[in-house]
């Protein structure tokens, strides 16, 4: 009965402690510290670095594969510099570094997300060419978006598409990148000129955005795709590029090993007890 307590203590205490996602943005290249990593606060948009990356010439872009549980960032303009790379945010260390490339690759990449559907990445250019891509950095020309778009994310199996140079987002076709509906978004009661990220929260399939206003200012907020309207949390501190949400692929890796070392915890501690109780009889 005790190791059962004692086990159910380990679990409880582990699950109390697991890894929640977490928001990260990275920097532009006209930013203060730019083509960086940071963690962004969803209470008041304060930002904490990571990391800085360093690869390509042009154009700032991540998005986070739950499968493996890597960030992606593509960056770059020209042929041979257009670089694609899995990130590991827990060690900052770039896991591998490779070109994006494909018959249709002409331009940077603005933005991209993960498609669970297809196990591959979904990332529009400047070109408004929408690719898809395997993660090896491969990428396969599907269809046109309607504009420049600095957002891409899924809310459950619907895509949206946020406008870098206008207050519209689109409802968009995975498949093609066709239009199938879009919307005026404002924040806080008033105007944005555009979008520079967009992002899901799976902790609670919130949608995270970050609006630009007049004069260049940054907010990061929340954002209702069905009604277009979003609450800012604060104003961001440089110009951010592109947000994704970070989290432990489930089951956690950490959470097996912590649950082994808690059993192996409790058997070991039960074998000493066994090791006094027959020596005090001997």
């Amino acid at each position: 009965m005790m190791r059962i307590f004692s086990l159910a203590v380990c679990v409880i205490a582990i699950a109390a402690g697991r890894l929640e996602a977490e928001l990260i943005g990275i920097t532009g290249d006209g930013a203060t510290t730019p083509s960086s990593l940071y963690s962004l606060s969803l209470t008041d948009a304060t930002s904490t670095f990571i990391m800085s990356l360093g690869n390509g010439d042009d154009g700032e872009t991540i998005g986070f594969n739950p499968s493996n549980g890597l960030l992606y960032h593509a960056s770059g303009i020209s042929d041979g510099d257009r670089f694609w790379e899995s990130i590991d945010t827990g060690t900052s260390t770039i896991v591998s570094s490779t070109q994006f490339t494909g018959p249709d690759v002409t331009d940077e990449n603005l933005s991209m997300t993960y498609n669970s559907a297809t196990g591959t990445f979904l990332v529009a250019d400047r070109d408004d060419v929408l690719f898809d891509t395997a993660l090896g950095g491969s990428a396969t020309g599907i269809g046109t978006t309607p504009e420049n778009l600095k957002g891409l994310a899924f809310v459950g199996g619907t895509l949206y598409g946020a406008a870098v140079f206008s207050d519209t987002l689109y409802t968009l076709d995975p498949s093609n990148g066709a239009v199938v509906s879009s919307l005026s978004v404002t924040v806080d009661g008033g105007a944005i000129d555009g979008m520079n990220g967009l992002a899901l929260n799976p902790e609670d399939d919130v949608l995270w955005g970050v609006f630009r206003q007049a004069g260049g200012i940054r907010l990061l907020g929340t954002l209702d795709p069905t009604t277009g309207i979003g609450t800012s949390v604060g104003t961001l501190s440089d110009n951010f590029a592109g947000i994704a949400f970070t989290s432990v692929p489930e089951p956690s890796s950490r959470a097996v090993w912590a649950i082994g070392a808690c059993v192996a915890g409790i058997v070991s501690a039960r074998r000493r007890r066994r090791a006094v109780t027959n020596r005090d009889s001997a």
